[in-house]
């Protein structure tokens, strides 16, 4: 499915969401509280927009950041792996990282976030942008970035959720439901995927149960921030040192 919707994925991304889901990808990254010296690993990192914003905080307004968003000024990942299951996405990737001058800094390999092809501690911090709930065990995949990750190393994940906003909540259901499968489709020409979409945000965890999901794969400091009104949570966790 995501090997058919590869060539329009990056489109549909910014245009169903307003151009916000990049404003996502940097407040992600900036909970990281980079330094520049680490090495970053991107599970599920379809067409590398995550690994792409890591190596380089481009000083983007955060939503978890000051009342004026002044730019934060953090530097990015000194190395940047991204692991994805498929090989279009990861193909279109490639293609952005060249294009972008990184591929010194950052490399792409397919592989399983249930089994990740990493050595026990061996990286600096973890992110994960809306692809935990497409892994057929979340809990496995959080007990696979607990073993990949330094004692003390930083997670990032960004995923759907349901605004709890009483006038928020049925308009994004509706536009969620009906709009955003007819554009899909109407765009990729994949039916399945986006009403898979949708589907797929229903059907995951609420964000107190994700939290106690990271917390029994031993992570601490564990917290989950709702970006824009609820329809994205960040979550955020250690491993401990």
């Amino acid at each position: 499915m995501f090997d058919a919707i590869a060539p329009r994925y990056d489109l549909l991304n910014h245009l169903l969401s307003a151009g916000i889901d990049r404003r996502w990808r940097a407040a992600a990254i900036r909970s990281l509280k980079l330094t520049g010296r680490e090495t970053l690993l991107d599970v599920c990192c379809g067409t590398a927009d995550v690994a792409l914003e890591s190596r380089s905080d481009k000083g983007r307004p955060s939503e978890l950041g000051s009342r004026r968003g002044r730019p934060s000024g953090r530097p990015g990942a000194a190395r940047v792996v991204g692991i994805d299951f498929s090989g279009a996405m990861l193909a279109l990737g490639l293609q952005k990282v060249r294009a972008a001058g990184q591929s010194g800094h950052i490399a792409l390999v397919r592989g399983d976030a249930m089994r990740l092809p990493a050595a026990d501690r061996s990286v600096d911090a973890v992110t994960i942008a809306f692809g935990i709930r497409n892994v057929q065990r979340p809990d496995v995949a959080c007990a696979e970035v607990a073993r990949v990750l330094r004692p003390g190393g930083r997670l990032a994940i960004l995923e759907f959720g349901v605004p709890p906003i009483p006038g928020i909540k049925p308009l994004y259901l509706w536009y969620f439901t009906h709009v955003l499968p007819r554009v899909g489709r109407a765009i990729s020409g994949h039916g399945a995927a986006y009403s898979y979409l949708p589907a797929s945000v229903g059907t995951f965890a609420p964000p107190s149960e994700f939290i106690e999901t990271l917390r029994c794969a031993g992570f601490v400091d564990v917290r989950a921030d709702p970006l824009t009104f609820g329809i994205v949570y960040l979550y955020t966790a250690r491993r401990p040192g």
